[in-house]
């Protein structure tokens, strides 16, 4: 009996020992299949038991990298308004020798007496969207999912022509647009919704990731910051404010003048990165290169080494994990000659 015990222990520490780390992502949607308007927490939890938790960026997507097998839970957080909180359970299964990638989306349950947010409800802004031009919205967005992307332009489109002022269906082309790196087809389509709805923050969400793609940050801060001011309590407008200051920060020479300058800019970074940690109770900033680049340009590389350390603890079999490794080396031997 002694002996079966033993065994028994033996073969759970060797499982435990031997299991993958896998990534777990998806996306969290509404019921008509867009993303939430807002970011949303979402909490991963085993066996009743939290394990990790992050916010969904402007795509609703979300990722928790390093999860061995098992069945999970992954639970959004309702807005107490048109959803509610969202459980769904999630099977990672043990196969293979390498790491692998795993989806589970989540759909949010509208609150029972309440309609769920349709396409062109945006906070108060409300439109009356034919029926036709709703159904080629919905089909446009269900095919761009599946990343038959003209096939989505082209219904997106046919919807803008039942209804042109169609709020929902210019956003949505003008990100497809800006995905695709078309820029000038995408500031048509997003200032044709600004023109539409000016209070909605997400025009300004884009456009300034437009504008930041087109290295133009200066530009892409003063666009955040009027996305923040239309919501001042999402987390993820600071966030981008921060991303496009640090950026700004890492092109502009530190002889420019006091109000521009290098040390300027990365003293309102670490404002909007308090913002956002406040916001987001210290779980939303910047992507980590962008960190790692924020503690560089302020003279802390050892810092930076370190986010990056932590990343890739986190995703060891990424592609550029060769790269990451000789930046943390060359950020290592830039904190020695400081010393």
């Amino acid at each position: 009996m002694k002996c079966a015990l033993f065994l028994f222990a033996f073969l759970a520490c060797f499982s435990l020992a031997s299991a993958q780390q896998s990534v777990l992502s998806g996306r969290v949607i509404t019921p008509s299949g867009t993303q939430p308007t807002a970011p949303v927490r979402v909490k991963l939890t085993f066996n009743g038991r939290p394990i990790n938790e992050t916010f969904t960026d402007l795509s609703g997507r979300f990722s928790f990298p390093g999860v061995s097998s098992g069945t999970y839970q992954l639970t959004a957080d309702g807005d107490g308004i048109n959803f509610e909180t969202t459980t769904v359970y999630a099977e990672v299964p043990a196969f293979g020798s390498a790491p692998q990638s795993f989806t589970q989306d989540i759909q949010l349950r509208p609150i029972i007496h309440k309609a769920a947010a349709q396409p062109g409800v945006v906070n108060a802004f409300t439109q009356n969207v034919p029926a036709a031009a709703k159904q080629a919205f919905t089909l446009g967005m269900k095919l761009a999912e599946e990343g038959k992307t003209d096939a989505a332009v082209e219904n997106i489109r046919n919807a803008i022509k039942i209804f042109p002022d169609y709020f929902d269906a210019h956003l949505q082309l003008g990100n497809m647009f800006l995905k695709a790196e078309q820029f000038n087809e995408a500031i048509a389509e997003l200032d044709l919704a600004r023109q539409v709805n000016p209070n909605d923050e997400r025009c300004y969400q884009s456009f300034g990731l437009l504008l930041m793609k087109q290295r133009n940050f200066a530009m892409a801060v003063a666009i955040f910051a009027e996305a923040a001011r239309l919501d001042p309590s999402n987390p993820m407008n600071a966030v981008m404010k921060a991303t496009a200051l640090i950026h700004q920060a890492a092109i502009t020479p530190e002889a420019a003048p006091a109000t521009e300058n290098r040390s300027y800019l990365l003293g309102r970074a670490d404002v909007a990165l308090a913002q956002a940690a406040n916001l987001s109770e210290n779980k939303l900033k910047p992507d980590t290169m962008t960190m790692a680049l924020f503690y560089e340009l302020k003279g802390e590389p050892e810092k930076a080494a370190a986010e990056l350390e932590s990343y890739l603890k986190k995703s060891p079999q990424m592609k550029n994990a060769e790269a990451i490794q000789n930046e943390i080396k060359r950020l290592r031997e830039k904190a020695k000659t400081k010393q």
